[in-house]
């Protein structure tokens, strides 16, 4: 016997394959200022000749409009493949700006494994106020900058301005009757082709780049899976930045280096790490590993205030700052991890020779680039028991956020923890009110040198070498990083770390340090 369901009812059960949103069929721009014959005859007419500016004037490329079947062969056509060669015909560090309401998920799909196929030196961005949603996310989320040497090494190069909608959500199937009947094998067809564009969609998100970053990240890829087919998760507050690891541009990091920054810092860290820093009882307070930030910030919320409870166990929860030996050190005291023995403490270390109650600019966001090479955070955790009337004294070096750092360092076999700029803020902020950069023009200095000391400059190209194993001679270098695991007088630098010390050179020699 035939079943048949009707369109609406398949509508609603199945999963579908584009976006709803009317919208006209995007067109491939090339920002440049020659005439459109000379174009067409360098791409074989895949795009159209414009001279593009405002927001759009640092973009290579525009993409503006719906992902619609056939749009691969414009990408084909722009890098010449002919199905076993391909040229590179974009300059160095290109950038694909996206304006799309999404469309055809298939579509978008081939064409990002088509870009990691060929190697393709294509960053992309969204601008402020513009939309990419859905299946123009996927073609987002694909952007990378590409090394070329003794081999090909890709790393994932995306950004957003802060008020850009970057838009996920379930894949949705379209152009069914609501009022038709459909036969069963066509339900089993509409069911398998749906199935099969989930599975693309999966494998996308286990591609990560040579430096082991998610294109989709298992954050984003959650909200991809459980957002319903006619709403839209955006990617709009710091928790989802960081969680997603989407650099975001146009972003100013002046902060005033006070107690509320270090707090800031440290309950964004147990968010973050979801309190796993101990093997015991963590996690203590997301629902799950993957919850969304609207989920697990009142949840972490209800655990903070607990340790106020006076029938709690009494931790230290104070926290402190102080400017030592070119950086801030800071401490926020007792996080509990899930049971009545102990709490964890965070500790902070920011590179800044500024002094505490001041404002210090950690550099400014302009681009992928700034954020891949912006000052690191610096954490590591620190564990204390209930205190009552008989406790014992607590150690000396917890006395001082600078000496618990040390001891840390030289004691504990605790890991040390990294995180990017953006964590200076509260991770349910806004993106569209983080601080924006005053004047976003072209500059010729070299990115976050200008507003860095003769200090802030030390402390950066010294914790490489500490990196890379070398062994301090000098008081200074000594009493900040220590020598515990060190093992040479002339570490070997390669790869991000050379880049950063080539930066880092290049302010010292402009500030004469």
């Amino acid at each position: 016997m035939i079943k048949y369901l009707s369109g609406a009812a398949l509508f609603s059960a199945c999963l579908s394959l584009t976006t709803p949103l009317p919208a006209q069929a995007a067109t491939l721009i090339y920002n440049t200022t020659e005439s459109q014959d000379a174009l067409d005859t360098r791409f074989g007419g895949a795009v159209r000749a414009e001279q593009l500016s405002e927001k759009y004037a640092d973009c290579t490329l525009l993409y503006d409009g719906k992902v619609v079947e056939g749009d691969l062969s414009a990408f084909h056509t722009l890098f010449d493949y002919d199905g076993d060669s391909f040229s590179e015909p974009l300059p160095e560090g290109a950038r694909l700006c996206l304006n799309s309401p999404g469309g055809n998920m298939n579509e978008a799909l081939k064409i990002t494994e088509f870009l990691r196929d060929i190697y393709a030196d294509l960053q992309t961005y969204v601008a402020d106020d513009d939309l990419c949603a859905s299946a123009c996310a996927l073609l987002f989320l694909s952007g990378a900058h590409t090394f070329e040497g003794e081999s090909y090494e890709t790393i994932a190069m995306r950004a957003i301005a802060p008020s850009a909608r970057l838009g996920v959500h379930a894949p949705r199937l379209s152009g069914l009757d609501p009022y038709a009947r459909y036969s069963s094998e066509d339900i089993s067809a509409f069911y398998a082709r749906a199935i099969r564009t989930s599975a693309r969609i999966h494998r996308f998100a286990q591609t990560k780049d040579d430096e082991g970053t998610p294109y989709l990240t298992p954050y984003l890829h959650a909200r991809n899976i459980e957002t319903p087919d006619f709403d839209m998760y955006y990617v709009d507050t710091v928790a989802d930045a960081l969680l997603s690891q989407i650099p975001v541009t146009g972003v100013s990091y002046e902060v005033t280096l006070n107690t509320n920054l270090i707090t800031t810092i440290c309950h964004n860290v147990f968010m973050m790490d979801d309190g796993a820093f101990s093997w015991s009882f963590a996690p203590t307070w997301k629902p799950h590993s993957l919850a969304s930030v609207a989920e697990f910030w009142p949840a972490f919320a209800e655990i903070i205030h607990a340790t106020q409870d006076p029938a709690a166990p009494a931790y230290h929860t104070d926290v402190q700052i102080e400017q030592r030996n070119g950086a801030i050190y800071g401490v926020q005291r007792g996080y509990p991890v899930g049971g009545p023995y102990y709490a964890e403490d965070c500790l902070v270390r920011l590179p800044t020779s500024a002094e505490v109650g001041e404002q210090t600019s950690f550099g400014t966001i302009r681009n992928a680039w700034d954020a891949r090479i912006s000052p690191d955070i610096e954490i590591r955790i620190g564990a204390q028991t209930p205190r009552g009337p008989h406790s014992p004294l607590e150690p000396d070096h917890v006395t001082t956020p600078y000496s618990y750092w040390q001891y840390e360092n030289a004691n504990s076999d605790s890991a040390l923890h990294r995180y990017p700029t953006l964590m200076l803020f509260p991770m349910g902020l806004p993106l569209a009110d983080l601080p924006r950069v005053s004047a976003p023009t072209q500059t010729t200095e070299t990115p976050h040198t200008q507003t860095l000391s003769c200090d802030d400059l030390w402390f950066h190209r010294n914790r490489i070498f500490h990196e890379n194993g070398y062994c301090f001679a000098s008081d200074r270098g000594i009493d900040t990083f220590g020598n515990e695991g060190c093992f040479t007088k002339s570490p070997e630098l390669s790869g991000r770390d050379a880049e950063l010390m080539a930066i880092i050179k290049a302010g010292e020699k402009e500030l004469g340090c």
